[in-house]
């Protein structure tokens, strides 16, 4: 049977067409069965006799053709019948691995251990790398390691020998997007933050705009927990191909900036935020960082807010080595990803923790609008 494609406009009529062409093939089924296999089809028949289109919808399985175990006909059977059809599937499954299960238990050991573990990082400074040799060993390996399969990937090889073109999306889900979660999982100090990948829209941006139903949507987002219903939006990131135009880059870079104001204005009117920027050491460490993925080069860059003005700026950059390489050549990216990874640790730990000055009083500069239009804001 070959099951025709739903038009919504007409969906009836090609929904039953559907059905009645399964029907068909079930009675053809009842014919070249028998036993406990010849019962099952038999009940098909009878429950697909019973089946009225109309009343499905036009997103039924049936209503395509398809007969799927979770839907009718098989709600109003017994799981004897069920059984029979899910027989031919059974072959997929593995019985369960004693060494799988080891691991498992070993791993969730390990992890409840380390939730007992004091993870108070004191009094650290910007410049300090937080995390222990071991760690940092263990992260670089991952990282190299994502990049590997990179560097060992076909599609990369003719992309490096043979220029073909590599998407936006395969250049975030197979290159960016691992290192991004290797890198910014389980930060130093362990603060509640949490990564967005593109599925909504920038709070801080919707804050500005006044709806979040125009809010611009950054790529990546980390947001940090700082309190009851108090979240600021630390990092953003943009990106596009490995071969990204000039002018993709510069329009990201502008979009980083203003993703990156606009967070720092939204501890200026929101007010659970307001409440703890009220503290001039809390300002003071108040910093967002973005990453521009300007095409095969990596940018760090940080915004701060000092004296009323707002200071953008880069920190770090590296080239992405798309083929296996030195060591000297893949280390900037290493490098490059760890400082995003500490400097976001470490912010998120000295606003948190940094002890009150006993100054209340905000920065007193107006906050300055952030110029947009219709089109591009």
């Amino acid at each position: 049977m070959e099951a025709l494609v739903i038009d919504t406009e007409a969906w009836y009529e090609d929904a039953n067409t559907n059905l009645r062409s399964l029907k068909r093939d079930v009675g053809q089924c009842i014919t070249e069965s028998a036993s406990y296999e010849k019962t099952m089809w038999e009940r098909i028949e009878t429950e697909l006799k019973e089946i009225n289109v109309e009343s499905l919808g036009f997103d039924h399985p049936i209503c395509s053709g398809v007969l799927d175990i979770k839907s009718e006909p098989f709600t109003n059977m017994p799981g004897s019948v069920s059984d029979i059809f899910k027989e031919p599937f059974r072959r997929y499954k593995l019985e369960q691995n004693h060494d799988v299960m080891e691991a498992c238990k070993e791993f969730i050991r390990n992890e409840e251990s380390k939730i007992n573990m004091d993870d108070d990082l004191g009094n650290i400074n910007y410049g300090e790398w937080l995390d222990k040799t071991e760690e940092l060993h263990d992260l670089t390996k991952r990282m190299l390691e994502s990049m590997l399969k990179i560097w060992k990937s076909p599609k990369y090889e003719a992309y490096i020998k043979k220029e073909k073109s590599i998407n936006e999306g395969s250049y975030v889900c197979e290159v960016l997007a691992p290192l991004i979660n290797i890198v910014m999982s389980d930060l130093p100090g362990k603060p509640t933050a949490w990564d967005i990948w593109g599925e909504e829209g920038s709070s801080a941006s919707a804050t500005r705009k006044g709806s979040r139903k125009i809010a611009r949507r950054a790529d990546y987002m980390m947001v940090a927990q700082l309190g009851k219903k108090a979240e600021l939006e630390i990092v953003y990131l943009e990106t596009g191909r490995p071969n990204s135009s000039q002018d993709k880059r510069v329009r990201d870079h502008k979009k980083l900036i203003r993703f990156s104001k606009d967070s720092i204005d939204t501890t200026r009117n929101i007010k659970n935020l307001k409440k703890i920027f009220n503290q001039s050491s809390k300002r003071q460490n108040l910093t967002i960082f973005t990453i521009n993925i300007a095409g095969d080069v990596i940018e760090l860059y940080a915004m701060r807010k000092e004296s009323g003005i707002y200071k953008y700026c880069l920190i770090e950059e590296a080239t992405i080595p798309l083929h296996m390489t030195s060591p000297s050549a893949v280390y900037p990216l290493i490098h490059t990803l760890l400082t995003l990874r500490t400097v976001v640790a470490c912010t998120i730990h000295k606003i948190l923790y940094n002890p009150d000055s006993g100054d209340s009083d905000h920065s007193s500069s107006e906050m300055v609008v952030t110029v947009s239009t219709p089109k591009n804001s």
